[in-house]
């Protein structure tokens, strides 16, 4: 009777699985099309429009790269429709970069698709997030012929670079963790397509909460990046002021900077806060279209203390841009924060922030004169 069992039991076996049906398998990874970016362009309250681009799996393919478009209510929504569209199942395994368009990220906010991108765990904490001017879908559909495919190109665009240390590459971890910290606020790079061949990072996003609220331009995101305490800073371009006396006209002066130092003092007063900024920087000019002799200690001498004034006007000019949105994106209040923990709130110290009395000192070095002309 045992053996009889027995047998009838691995008989029943082998016709179950024999008869599962091959379609309703997990498919194996060549059966998969991975997303390499997903894109969100603004239609209204309740749907997005969303586009996914991934690389091409057919070799004999036009088309370096697959992009698909639907308009939905959720982003994994999206995935559950193209789907229908693949001859791949979708899948954000090897999703690597995310964009919103300027006016989806200012009216709805990034937040909802950031949060369900989070929790999947398919969905690695380094994937890149950056704001599009105008709309994701054409930037994604645009032909750069001397570029890698889209998800090669856009992925190392927006990957960390030097002379890019303007831009706040941000991740879709640092991107939570900043929305989420009880002082600062996100900020993550603009990007426009500057011709039909090219896509540019031109500013830096600035968010309150999770909307976009406003953009500065490289020159001033180079120095907001030094008062996050980034180290290393990329080339700057100062205008300097002539001097009617010397019938001198406004010269370019452009510093390579060598070392920034971000010094803050508060007095952790919220209710009549006061803030003392001084940032110290060392620099080589490595070009100068000025008369002045920069051989002359001098001479050089006039020049740091105008950079520095340049400098000192443009951070402060940045922090009370700020204090208008009532935001604290360099994350100064920090040290306010420590002092007043029992009745801290990012809300109350965003309204202390607009009120705020704020001194800034720059202090410039020039270390080298580089090439004159």
């Amino acid at each position: 009777m045992s053996a009889k069992l027995n047998f009838l039991l691995v008989l029943t076996m082998m016709v179950l699985f024999g008869c599962q049906t091959p379609e309703l398998e997990d498919p194996v990874i060549e059966d998969l099309g991975m997303v390499g970016v997903i894109g969100f362009d603004y239609v209204d309250d309740e749907d997005v429009k969303v586009t996914v681009t991934l690389p091409q799996p057919n070799q004999d393919a036009q088309e370096a790269y697959q992009k698909f478009t639907t308009v939905v209510k959720m982003p994994h929504q999206a995935i559950m429709d193209m789907s229908t569209l693949s001859e791949k199942v979708l899948t954000f395994a090897q999703l690597r970069v995310v964009l919103f368009s300027e006016e989806y990220a200012r009216k709805i906010g990034v937040w909802k698709v950031l949060e369900n991108l989070y929790r999947d765990p398919r969905v690695g904490t380094n994937v890149y997030i950056a704001i599009v001017k105008g709309n994701v879908e054409e930037i994604l559909g645009g032909d750069y012929k001397d570029k890698p495919e889209i998800n090669i190109y856009l992925h190392e665009l927006l990957t960390p670079r030097p002379m890019m240390a303007f831009s706040p590459i941000t991740t879709l971890h640092y991107f939570i963790n900043r929305k989420t910290d009880e002082v600062s606020e996100p900020s993550v790079p603009y990007l426009e397509k500057v011709d039909e061949r090219s896509i540019k990072i031109t500013k830096t996003a600035i968010f309150k909460s999770d909307k976009l609220v406003d953009t500065i331009d490289p020159e001033e995101a180079k120095l907001f990046e030094g008062l996050k305490k980034k180290k290393v800073l990329p080339d700057i371009a100062i205008m300097l002021p002539g001097e009617k006396t010397a019938k001198q006209e406004e010269a370019m002066v452009i510093l390579k900077f060598v070392e920034n130092r971000f010094h803050s003092k508060v007095n952790g007063d919220l209710e009549n806060p006061e803030i003392y900024v001084h940032l110290y920087v060392r620099g080589s000019i490595v070009d100068y279209g000025g008369q002045r002799n920069l051989d002359s200690v001098k001479e050089r001498k006039e020049i740091e203390q105008k950079i520095g004034k340049q400098l000192e006007d443009k951070v402060i000019k940045i922090m009370k841009n700020f204090q208008d949105i009532g935001i604290d994106p360099a994350g100064i209040g920090e040290q306010f924060r420590l002092q007043n923990s029992k009745e801290w709130s990012k809300e109350k110290w965003n309204e202390a922030f607009k009120n705020a009395k704020i001194t800034v000192h720059v202090e410039a070095r020039i270390i080298s004169s580089g090439t004159i002309r």
